[in-house]
C-alpha cells in the first residue's frame, strides 16, 4: 500500500517548524536566558543549532525519507535499534497526554478570559485567602490600589487563582482527591479537536498548521509591539540580548544551550523521522534541514523579545530587578503573564489572544505527538491503515483516560512527576545511539549513497565530519551531563516522596527498557558461530529497508517556486 503523501511540500517544512517551536520557547527557553547570562546563551544556542542539531535533524530526515516508514520500521536500517523506535513512541504518546492536559488548562483561562473583571486581578474571590496581594487592587477593596512594590507576605491574586481556584490543589501526591470536572469539560474539548485534525491524515492537518503556526507569528509581533511600549519592558529586553561573557566561564551554560539546541528540534523523538516519510523519495533534505532548524533558531530569538519584554514589564511591577527575577514553566504561563496582561488597557482581549495564541502553539505539538503513536502502529500492523479513523480515535481514547489523572486536584503533582522523568534520560540516549547506529553500524559511506539515491548529490564533506563526529560526542556529553545533573522532582516547596521518585524512574524504563531487550534478543536470534559474527550480520539491514512500493520510489521532485504557487 502507497504512503500517504504531503499535499504540498510547503505543508511539511510549516508543520515541522511548529513542532520544533512548540510552546518550549514561551517557557522553557526565557528561563535558560534567564539563569545562564542572556546573550551569552543565545549566541551557544546559535553554535550548537549550526554544529550539531542541523546534521541530526539531517540524518532524521534522510533515514525517515528513504524508508519511506515510520519510527519504529526505520530501524530495518539496523534490526537490534529497534527498540529505540519504541522507546521514542512511549515517550511522544507520553509527552502527547500531558500535554493535552497543559493544552486543558490554557483553554480554561482562555474561557475566563471573557468575565467582566479577570478573576486573577484581584483578591475579592472566594477562594482568595487574607493574605492575597494584588498589585493593581487591595486585598479586601476591589477600587482601591496599593503599591506596586510588594513587601508584605502571601501570594499574589494571580497565584492564588492558579493554585485555588483552577487546579484547587491538595497538599501532595498522596491525596489526588476528586475531578476538576471544570477543567476535565476542557480536556474533552481537547481531545475532540485533536481527534477532528487526526482523522482524515496529514492531507488535512498539515492545511490546519498553516492557520495554528500562522497565528502565534502575528500575536507575538503584536505583543511586541505592545510591550514595548510598557515600563521595565527595556530593561527586561536588554537584558536579553547584552551578553554576560562571564558566564561562558561556566561548564554549566555550555551543556544547557547545547541541549536545549537539539531539544528544541525534537531530535529523537521519532517525529522528524515520521513526517518525512510522506515526502517525495527525491526530496532535498540538505535544503529542509538548514530552512527548518534556522527558521526553528530565528523564532525563538524572536519570540524571546516578547518574552524579555513582558519580564521586564512585571519585574518593574513587583519592584525587582530582571536579574533577580526568575520564573519558568507553568508560573511563566499561569501567573506571569495573566499579571502582564493585566495591566494592559483592554485586558480580556489582550489574555484572550495571549491563550489563543499559546494554544496555537501547543496543538502543533500535540497533532505531530500523536501522529507519531497513530503512524507506528498502523505500520506494525498494516490493516489499520484501512481504520485509520478508528485507529486515531482509540489512541486518543486511551490518552483522555490516562490524561482525567492530571485533571485531578493533585494532578499538577502527576504531571510535574511525568513531566520530570518522561524524556529523562532516554531522550539524550536514543539521540545518542541514533548517531552510532547509522553513522557507524549502517555507515556515512552507506547514508551518502541513499542520498545520492534520492536526490542525485551527496551531503557536503563539512556535513559528514558533523554527522560522524561532532554531533554524536555532543549527545553523548549531554546524556553524560543529565545524569551527573540529576535532581529529585519538586513542585515549588513539595518535595516529592521517595516511592513517587520510584514511581518516576519507572516511567523512565518504561521508554529505555525496550532498547536492550530488542537488541539482546535480536543479535541472539541472529545466526553466527561467534558474537562478533552475530553482531556484524545484525546490524546490517534486513529485506524490509529502503522504500517497499514502486509508487513510493518515483516521485518527483517539486521546485520551490511551484511549492510556493501551489500552496496559495
Amino acid at each position: 500500500m502507497a504512503r500517504e503523501r504531503w499535499l504540498h511540500h510547503l505543508d511539511y517544512l510549516i508543520t515541522l517548524v511548529g513542532y520544533s517551536v512548540g510552546a518550549g520557547t514561551f517557557l522553557k527557553f526565557p528561563y535558560l536566558c534567564m539563569r545562564n547570562g542572556g546573550g551569552a546563551f543565545l549566541l551557544l544556542f546559535m553554535l550548537f543549532t549550526v554544529i550539531g542539531a542541523i546534521p541530526c535533524v539531517f540524518v532524521e530526515m534522510v533515514i525517515g525519507q528513504f524508508s519511506q516508514s515510520g519510527p519504529v520500521t526505520v530501524w530495518n536500517m539496523c534490526p537490534p535499534f529497534k527498540g529505540i523506535g519504541l522507546g521514542t513512541v512511549v515517550i511522544s504518546w507520553t509527552y502527547a497526554t500531558y500535554n493535552s492536559a497543559i493544552f486543558a488548562w490554557y483553554m480554561y483561562y482562555f474561557f475566563n478570559s471573557f468575565s467582566t473583571y479577570l478573576p486573577w486581578t484581584h483578591c475579592s474571590n472566594e477562594w482568595n485567602t487574607p493574605s492575597c496581594v494584588s498589585h493593581n487592587t487591595d486585598v479586601n477593596d476591589v477600587n482601591n490600589n496599593v503599591s506596586t512594590n510588594v513587601t508584605i507576605g502571601g501570594l499574589t491574586a494571580a497565584e492564588e487563582y492558579w493554585r485555588f481556584q483552577v487546579l484547587d490543589i491538595t497538599d501532595g501526591l498522596e491525596n489526588l482527591a476528586g475531578l476538576r470536572w471544570p477543567l476535565v469539560g476542557c480536556l474533552a474539548v481537547t481531545m475532540c479537536v485533536v481527534l477532528l485534525c487526526l482523522m482524515w491524515g496529514i492531507r488535512v492537518s498539515g492545511k490546519i498548521v498553516y492557520v495554528t503556526v500562522g497565528v502565534p507569528y502575528l500575536l507575538n509581533t503584536i505583543f511586541l509591539i505592545r510591550c514595548c511600549l510598557l515600563p521595565g519592558s527595556a530593561d527586561g529586553i536588554y537584558y536579553y540580548v547584552y551578553p554576560n561573557f562571564e558566564m561562558l566561564l561556566e561548564p554549566k551554560i555550555w551543556m544547557e544551550a547545547c541541549a536545549y539546541s537539539f531539544y528544541s528540534m525534537g531530535i529523537g523523538m521519532g517525529c522528524i523521522i515520521t513526517l518525512s516519510g510522506h515526502n517525495n523519495f527525491k526530496n532535498n533534505c540538505f535544503r529542509d534541514s538548514i530552512a527548518m532548524c534556522l527558521v526553528d533558531a530565528l523564532t525563538t530569538i524572536f519570540v524571546g523579545f516578547t518574552v524579555f519584554a513582558v519580564i521586564g514589564h512585571v519585574a518593574h511591577m513587583r519592584g525587582l530587578s530582571v536579574e533577580a527575577f526568575q520564573s519558568s514553566g507553568y508560573n511563566l504561563a499561569f501567573i506571569v503573564y495573566p499579571e502582564a496582561v493585566a495591566a494592559l488597557p483592554f485586558p480580556q482581549l489582550w489574555s484572550g489572544l495571549t491563550f489563543l495564541m499559546l494554544m496555537s502553539l501547543l496543538i502543533d505539538t500535540l497533532l505531530p505527538s500523536f501522529e507519531i503513536v497513530v503512524t507506528a502502529l498502523m505500520d506494525q500492523v498494516p490493516g489499520l491503515a484501512k481504520h485509520r479513523f478508528l485507529t486515531v480515535s482509540l489512541v486518543i481514547l486511551a490518552s483522555t483516560l490516562i490524561a482525567l489523572l492530571y485533571m485531578t486536584r493533585g494532578g499538577i503533582y502527576v504531571l510535574t512527576l511525568v513531566d520530570w522523568y518522561a524524556t529523562f534520560p532516554s531522550l539524550a540516549l536514543f539521540a545518542t545511539m541514533e548517531c552510532i547506529a547509522v553513522n557507524f553500524c549502517y555507515g556515512t559511506r552507506q547514508l551518502q549513497v541513499d542520498i545520492q539515491t534520492m536526490w542525485g548529490k551527496t551531503a557536503p564533506r563539512c556535513m559528514s565530519i558533523c554527522m560522524r563526529f561532532v554531533s554524536p560526542v555532543l549527545l553523548l556529553v549531554i546524556f553524560t551531563f543529565s545524569l551527573y545533573s540529576y535532581r529529585p522532582p519538586q513542585y515549588a516547596d513539595y518535595i516529592f516522596p521517595t516511592w513517587a521518585t520510584a514511581v518516576g524512574w519507572m516511567i523512565s524504563m518504561a521508554s529505555i527498557l525496550p532498547f536492550p531487550v530488542f537488541f539482546v534478543w535480536t543479535v541472539f536470534r541472529t545466526h553466527g558461530a561467534t558474537l562478533k559474527e552475530k553482531l556484524k550480520q545484525a546490524t546490517k539491514p534486513n529485506k524490509k529497508w529502503g522504500c517497499q512500493t514502486k509508487t513510493d520510489c518515483e516521485n518527483d521532485d517539486i521546485s520551490f517556486q511551484a511549492m510556493i504557487e501551489d500552496s496559495l
